[in-house]
């Protein structure tokens, strides 16, 4: 339900994409989101986990009015955003940033890095070139980048430099929404822990809400309040993220934290937690989308396709056996 605490909701959230496989073949529709409904309340971080190909980059691209959804609602501050004024558009985009997955692709190798930041101030409204650059060397120094590489291109930094490039970039129209669409996958691990923390303190000094997109539930671990576990265009699970990690309770979740690497090795083998691959998004399966993969599967899983619905206090999943499974 939508509150006056959330900054940013999305409501029984929908898109298609209609794709042809073969030149002459008849069109077939891929299904990236599907019923999906979230919200992001004020200072708070919601993560978004699930593999490749589930709709999670779409769903993120939606939630920041960058591509319309087929059915359902975005609203910002409890306004829909497909009924604003350009305007009101406009600064909605302004207080919605992204940041996205390739630190290298989403930045223009022909401006210079200070350039690059510098070019939400320039797109919001006046202001002389001496207080933009002023500006602009206070965010790469924040970011933890040194002013006096402001006219340096992009393919002179490393990876992990670039992401703070993007970082200061969208925090440059001082917005209240961050979406960040894989921040650290393309990183080492030495770099992504210090861009997860960046990101904290951002979240902090800026008291920003955001919106953490990933297909590591380590990394979401320890930066997001709570956790959307999302499958084949739905969501699946959402509950807060220590409350994840203590109790999951839907297979499909269980097969994501058994899947995480541990620094320490149990003895014994390892249960197999996941069957197949992940099923085509042109070919959704009848029934629970996860059965044809899913070792506790009945036949009303094969049937029915289960709810999102409340389990415990804050704790919602998509499963008709979750009881059974995950007994208290």
């Amino acid at each position: 339900m939508t509150t006056d605490s959330n900054i940013l909701n999305g409501v029984n959230l929908h898109k298609h994409f209609k794709l042809k496989r073969t030149p002459g073949s008849p069109t077939a529709t891929l299904t990236a989101v599907d019923d999906v409904s979230l919200e992001i309340p004020r200072g708070e971080t919601l993560g978004i986990a699930g593999e490749s190909g589930c709709g999670k980059s779409t769903l993120g691209k939606i939630m920041a009015g960058l591509i319309t959804p087929d059915q359902g609602i975005v609203s910002y501050r409890g306004t829909d955003i497909s009924g604003m004024s350009a305007v009101a558009f406009a600064g909605f985009r302004q207080q919605t940033q992204m940041i996205f997955q390739d630190p290298f692709s989403s930045l223009n190798p022909r401006m210079r890095v200070g350039d690059i930041i510098a070019e939400p101030l320039l797109i919001a409204g006046p202001e002389t070139a001496a207080s933009r650059r002023s500006r602009t060397e206070t965010l790469m120094t924040t970011v933890g980048l040194h002013p006096e590489q402001y006219d340096r291109f992009p393919h002179e930094f490393s990876g992990g430099q670039r992401q703070r490039i993007g970082i200061a970039r969208a925090l440059a129209s001082s917005p209240e929404i961050i979406i960040a669409d894989e921040p650290v996958s393309s990183l080492d691990v030495s770099i992504q822990a210090q861009i997860i923390n960046l990101l904290q303190t951002m979240k902090t000094d800026f008291n920003l809400a955001m919106m953490i997109i990933s297909h590591d539930l380590s990394v979401l671990r320890h930066i997001c309040d709570r956790i959307s576990i999302m499958y084949l265009g739905t969501i699946v699970e959402n509950a807060p993220s220590s409350r994840l990690f203590q109790r999951c309770l839907h297979p499909y979740t269980e097969a994501l934290i058994a899947a995480i690497p541990k620094i320490h090795s149990t003895a014994g083998p390892k249960p197999v937690l996941l069957k197949d691959d992940l099923p085509s998004p042109l070919a959704i399966p009848s029934g629970c989308r996860f059965h044809p993969r899913c070792h506790y599967a009945q036949e009303i899983c094969r049937q029915e396709s289960p709810r999102l619905e409340q389990k415990k206090n804050g704790h919602l999943a998509a499963c008709h056996l979750s009881s059974a499974i995950f007994p208290d």
